[in-house]
């Protein structure tokens, strides 16, 4: 569905539009945009690049990490010790180098040798002692992250708490290699997610669920309401209903549920107050029994 719909929307942007696509921004795993390649959509004088979403490529360093840490389960390191553990590639850790691998990447979007100094200076901060330190690649400026740097900036001493061992961090460089290569990096320049479109798919099937079938109307009628109400939120209902020149209804309809409320409260209350009353009736005649017992 997601192939031939992609394929569909690129088919019909200059019949529909004038326009055409010429950036894919999609995760790394579509098949969408292969099938667009495939079909020439805009004949041979016209190619449409693939760019990659950030916040895939980020997890990509989580499962790659996690796959490595599941295949060398059982096995022992040069030191004598396995790869995971304590103080080494726990998932605590894993978690920590996605997340400063994409940091790495939206801090660094103006050249793809930048991504890859920062990259590489996650590899070797990690690497580092207070024997051997590797800071080269590290940022030196007053905001630098690298406690290392700004304790030489300050004239203090600092000492490597979070290195892991020399075996562990060099079992991860090919991983660091392979998600540091320039091809990759080069489709990460635009800084963008596919965030926003999820936002919206998940807006649209909360009006309109997967698992219930519904005519090309309603599909098209719930879509609508989705990105309206995605774009202005629910105010958009209300213009949307002004546009139709029904600001008169929308005033009575107020007042009449504001009217009917309150009647509503009002009818409830009385009916509280005898249900209470009746309730202490009966009370009293129960007492008034036990008394005669």
């Amino acid at each position: 569905m997601e192939v031939a719909g992609a394929l569909s929307i690129f088919q019909r942007s200059q019949s529909l539009y004038n326009v055409r696509y010429t950036k894919y921004l999609g995760d790394g795993d579509s098949k969408a945009f292969t099938s667009i390649v495939e079909n020439k959509v805009y004949g041979d004088h016209c190619s449409v690049d693939k760019l990659e979403c950030i916040g895939h490529v980020m997890k990509r360093m989580g499962t790659r990490l996690r796959r490595l840490k599941t295949k060398m389960r059982g096995q022992k390191l040069s030191d004598g010790k396995p790869l995971c553990g304590r103080n080494r590639l726990t998932e605590a850790e894993i978690d920590r180098l996605q997340a400063y691998y994409g940091l790495a990447i939206r801090r660094n979007l103006s050249s793809v040798k930048d991504m890859q100094q920062a990259i590489w200076a996650i590899f070797l901060h990690k690497l580092s002692t207070d024997e051997i330190p590797q800071h080269g690649f590290c940022p030196s400026d007053t905001d630098t992250w690298c406690k290392f740097k700004k304790a030489e900036l300050l004239g203090e001493t600092y000492h490597h708490k979070n290195s892991l061992p020399v075996d562990v961090v060099e079992a991860m460089r090919p991983v660091f290699r392979d998600l540091a290569n320039p091809e990759l990096l080069k489709k990460c320049l635009h800084g963008g997610t596919q965030n926003p479109s999820e936002s919206v798919n998940n807006v649209i099937w909360s009006r309109v669920p997967k698992k219930t079938f519904v005519q090309l109307e309603v599909l098209s009628l719930g879509t609508y309401d989705a990105v309206s109400s995605f774009n202005m939120g629910n105010v958009s209902k209300l213009e949307i209903l002004r546009k139709c020149v029904l600001s008169l209804v929308i005033t009575r309809y107020r007042r009449w549920s504001a009217s009917t409320n309150r009647g509503c409260y009002e009818q409830n209350t009385l009916v509280y107050k005898k249900q209470r009353k009746l309730g202490r009736k009966k009370d009293l005649k129960g007492r008034k029994k036990m008394m005669s017992y």
